[in-house]
């Protein structure tokens, strides 16, 4: 009896219609909703950017605004005093009930406070916990430092451009107003009779650019009207009172002059992205601070514009899937309707899914995620001053001291796979205490989840500023879970953790990133630029915080950080190299595709005892490839490219079945074409579907 062929069924050409339409239509949707969706997650995040850098200068300005009102308010109560010899007791009493003003001043014209008197200028301030009084002179000499008290004789109400006060550490600014010997004598044209300043610190004016949600490397910086840097992460760039001009030259700085647009005196809002800025530059924006002519710009790191990666891989996997089930059906039809033979569809089909399976590989390798969300990646120095501002607050808040930021640096030299799962790494490490620290801090440092760990002190000296360096060499062998269920495509993210050896000391290790000359990721700043990795590729590295949560606290009462603590890691990312798993495993396993195909192409004129020897041959060496491999990972999971070889065991088992019928149907009825033709079109088709669907279910 003659096998009826269902490729001759009538209902196959309206349902491979009926697919490629709904193949199609789920290529436009998803196509339509991924476009859709970055472009509304670009726009969002441009809003977010927005929003937080116009509030930000418009909580800096409404600080300086209540300043404003308070010195002014101020001022003219003085100048409706007749008896201006009470004006000591208005300015007490003024200081002592307004907690809006750190300092306030009356300073009058010398000789006119009293004729005998040449400087009358009480100053009341409050910068620290302590209460300061003072009598300022000299304020009448042409001094640029007394611009406070000069300028609103000629320009009225003024803000002083921004000064470093060393006494407090900290830069100030003046608002400084005239008053006069009574009410109408500034519209009678008379001389005002002195000033009122009030100093107000830029820490103060600026804690809010310190809670900006800018992504990993994002903080925001001001300058002045005079384009001097008055706000920055990093204080030593502001005690310097750093020029625009003098900083553009730096590295880190480099950025400022392609986005000149924001020093224009009408600048309302700028954002730059990435076609004026590259990526290791980021994204800007800025406005202008109200009632100054201050800049305000808000630099965002990239992260911050890039979707969730697991979803754009994902999405991107959706749209390959329904174009390669649109391509497959309408290849189908095609050859239904006998526009193209079946060599044509064989060889058709086969292209299509092996091009959309390295598509779906590539978008893999792409997006994938090497960072849980709640890591501190630290590439620059405002991100580390930023991680140990905020987490000295959350120490505040928690009423536990202060902690001991301690810089420490390393350097990788050799880095070993020994097994699975343990990594052998040597190199050298160091750690700079301040003149302060050590007194009472000890040199100290270990490596956490080490199989065993070796660490030698190497050199020891003081510094100029007091300071002490001690470097260690060190040869350790860390152990951690990775990942190798999508081998030969995977990737390794290696993490070196240390931490300061006493634990309980209340000291947090911060990375000594002035000891580097580049930082960026990709310059693998504390890797040797010849270190031998083997099969892998170095694609990154970096310093960063991973906050561990434990259940204990050792038994120290002084361990306050148990259910976040930050632990310094260095992340070293690689990448497996293609050519090696190539050659050791995928050229194997194409020649045994091979070898199978031509056992199925031969089936005609091979006797049936010949061809079931020849498949047992192949799946005998499929077998000892498959036990190399397990044997060279050694491994307790199933790899991504070990799935391959099931699939030959299922498609070898598969065949033997096709070839028995073949030669049943040929013995019974002397035709078993439909089974020579399932074996010979199909092979390849179904291999390749096959690989693809497992690619997708891995990697999705």
């Amino acid at each position: 009896m003659r096998v009826k062929d269902p490729w001759d069924n009538q209902l196959t050409k309206p349902l491979l219609t009926l697919f490629l339409c709904i193949s199609v239509c789920g290529l436009i949707l998803n196509s339509f909703y991924q476009i859709q969706q970055m472009r509304s997650f670009s726009e969002d995040v441009r809003e977010q950017v927005k929003i937080q850098t116009l509030n930000a200068a418009a909580e800096v300005g409404g600080k300086l605004e209540k300043i404003m009102k308070s010195v002014d308010r101020f001022a003219r109560e003085v100048t409706a005093t007749p008896d201006k010899t009470f004006v000591l007791n208005l300015l007490e009493d003024e200081f002592a009930v307004n907690e809006d003003i750190y300092s306030l001043n009356v300073t009058f014209h010398p000789y006119q406070y009293q004729p005998n008197i040449r400087y009358f200028s009480p100053y009341y301030e409050r910068f620290t916990s302590v209460e300061r009084k003072y009598n300022l002179v000299d304020y009448d000499k042409p001094y640029k430092e007394f611009s406070w008290y000069h300028r609103p004789l000629k320009e009225g109400p003024i803000w002083t451009e921004p000064y470093y006060e060393p006494q407090n550490n900290v830069l100030m600014t003046t608002y400084s107003v005239p008053f006069y010997q009574y009410k109408n004598a500034k519209r009678e044209g008379k001389m005002s009779l002195g000033v009122v300043p009030s100093d107000i610190s830029l820490d103060h004016l600026t804690a809010s650019l310190k809670k900006l949600d800018l992504g990993l490397g994002g903080y925001g910086i001001l300058f002045s009207e005079q384009l001097n840097l008055i706000s920055h992460p990093v204080f030593s760039h502001v005690r310097e009172m750093e020029n625009l001009q003098d900083l553009v030259s730096e590295t880190e700085f480099a950025y400022l002059s392609k986005i000149s647009g924001c020093f224009e005196s009408d600048l309302g809002y700028l954002f730059f992205n990435g076609e004026t800025l590259d990526n290791s530059e980021h994204y800007a924006a800025c406005t202008k601070v109200p009632h100054t002519n201050w800049t305000l710009i808000t630099r965002m790191s990239s992260d911050m514009f890039y979707m969730d990666r697991d979803e754009r891989r994902q999405n991107n996997i959706h749209i390959i899937a329904w174009g390669a089930a649109s391509f497959i059906f309408l290849i189908l039809l095609l050859t239904k309707q006998r526009k193209l033979t079946w060599t044509q569809n064989n060889v058709l089909l086969s292209v299509t899914l092996i091009l959309s399976t390295s598509l779906v590989l590539e978008f893999a390798r792409s997006f994938k995620t090497l960072e849980r969300a709640d890591n501190v990646v630290i590439t620059t120095q405002a991100q580390r001053e930023a991680f140990s501002t905020s987490y000295s607050d959350r120490m505040e808040t928690m009423h536990v001291a202060q902690p001991e930021y301690v810089a420490t640096g390393l350097y990788i030299e050799s880095l070993e796979f020994v097994n699975a799962n343990n990594v052998h790494l040597t190199g050298h490490a160091w750690q700079k205490l301040t003149a302060s620290q050590k007194a009472f801090i000890e040199p100290k440092l270990a490596f956490n989840h080490t199989v065993s760990s070796k660490v030698e002190e190497a050199y020891r000296q003081d510094l100029k500023d007091g300071g002490l360096l001690v470097g260690w060499r060190f040869s350790i062998e860390t152990r951690q879970q990775f990942d190798y269920s999508k081998y030969p495509f995977d990737h390794k993210s290696i993490e070196l953790s240390f931490n300061e050896a006493d634990m309980g000391g209340n000291v947090i290790l911060v990375p000594d990133l002035e000891s580097y000359e580049k930082l960026s990721k990709m310059d693998n700043p504390a890797v040797s630029p010849d270190i031998v990795l083997d099969e892998w590729l170095l694609k990154s590295s970096y310093f960063k915080y991973r906050f561990e949560s434990y259940n204990t606290n050792f038994g120290l009462d002084t361990f306050f950080n148990q259910n976040v603590a930050p632990e310094l890691n260095y992340n070293i990312n690689i990448e497996r190299e293609f050519i090696g798993p190539f050659v050791t495993t995928l050229l194997p396993v194409m020649v045994m595709v091979c070898l199978l195909y031509a056992c199925v192409v031969s089936m005609k004129y091979t006797p049936y005892g010949d061809l079931r020897n020849n498949i047992t041959a192949v799946v005998f060496t499929i077998l000892l490839a498959h036990y190399s491999i397990r044997e060279h990972l050694q491994i307790d999971e199933v790899v991504y490219f070990e799935i391959f070889y099931f699939l030959l065991y299922l498609v070898s088992s598969i065949f033997m079945l096709i070839a028995h019928q073949y030669y049943k149907a040929k013995e019974e009825t002397g035709d078993g074409r439909i089974y020579k033709r399932l074996a010979n079109i199909w092979f390849w088709p179904v291999m390749t579907i096959s690989i693809f669907i497992i690619t997708i279910l891995t990697y999705y």
